[in-house]
């Protein structure tokens, strides 16, 4: 109850994600919001939190007792795909959240899968919908069969592909923007910022707030959410550096030793989408990186990263 009214009930499966949390903390304001993970379970306010592998083995019996409004699943893409510590499109994972879509299906449960950008690769810089420029390596073509099956057993489902980024809300890790800050901090390059790709990254605030005007205008079907600006690692790794006024440029790219096999990988391909068909559909605008940034950083006084400007930051080579 909220103001003398009942909240509708939004079930968030995989709440330990990056993605899960944050769209938690989102929605706590106008839903009823129970998070659903098997482990990693984070402590966020207003939401209520179930955890454990007898929770999530038993997804029929879950959905007939909470009897939710709506169901959320970032359990198979709730990470960047330039995160080399996040679990992304495992095989159980992906199952898990067919399961999902065909227990929603069956309930008439309306249901939202977040997939992957990095189903997506080159040669072409901006992807639309239709696109069928598909990476080829074992976790894309999984998460393409996983929204294949989606939208064959329930054609009314929303499936919106991503590129998310946030804090994270998780008590057990440390969260991929966390490190890559204190790495900064420190006058650390890291290799992985080098590697081959270009997306369009969203934090998910920002992302959460067009995602919940779909749902008020019952969008449903495949369709691309994105940051307005296509950027690689190193550019996104630098433009965190100028917004937190960290003294960091890092090394600049140098992907000439990157073989077509390498560039094939998840994460590594052209995966920039273009987000035309949500644009008109919603009449929003994308935000700018720079504005996901400055989100990243007014979120960053009241939650998660303490900035120890003592510490010594030199500038990499």
């Amino acid at each position: 109850m909220q103001g003398g009214y009942r909240l509708n009930t939004l079930i968030i499966f995989g709440v330990d994600t990056v993605a899960g949390s944050n769209l938690a903390e989102s929605f706590s304001s106008s839903y009823h919001v129970i998070g659903i993970c098997e482990r990693n379970a984070p402590e966020i306010a207003n939401c209520e939190i179930l955890s454990g592998g007898a929770v999530t083995s038993q997804i029929g019996k879950l959905l007939d007792d909470l009897k939710p409004e709506r169901l959320i699943d970032a359990s198979s893409a709730g990470d960047s795909a330039w995160n080399p510590q996040a679990t992304v499109g495992s095989e159980d994972q992906c199952q898990t959240s067919a399961n999902l879509a065909t227990a929603c299906a069956e309930r008439k449960i309306p249901f939202t899968l977040i997939s992957s950008d990095a189903v997506l690769t080159g040669p072409w810089m901006f992807h639309e919908e239709s696109s069928e420029e598909c990476c080829t390596s074992i976790i894309g073509q999984r998460l393409l069969k996983l929204e294949q099956h989606v939208q064959a057993v329930s054609p009314e489902a929303l499936i919106v592909r991503t590129h998310l980024f946030g804090w994270c809300q998780s008590t057990e890790n440390t969260g991929w923007i966390e490190e890559m800050l204190e790495d900064m901090l420190r006058g650390k390059m890291n290799s992985q910022w080098s590697q081959p790709g270009y997306a369009t990254p969203i934090i998910v605030s920002e992302f959460a707030t067009i995602l919940s005007r779909a749902f008020e205008e019952n969008l449903t079907g495949l369709y691309h959410i994105a940051g307005a600006e296509r950027v690689n690692r190193i550019q996104f790794a630098r433009r965190l550096a100028q917004q937190f006024d960290i003294c960091w440029y890092g090394s600049g790219t140098n992907t000439s030793h990157y073989t077509d096999a390498e560039r094939r990988s998840f994460g590594c391909g052209e995966s920039s989408l273009q987000t035309r068909a949500i644009r008109r559909e919603l009449c929003v605008a994308m935000p700018t990186l720079a504005e996901s940034t400055q989100v990243l950083c007014d979120q960053s006084q009241s939650v998660l990263f303490p900035m120890n400007r003592e510490q010594p930051v030199s500038r990499a080579a």
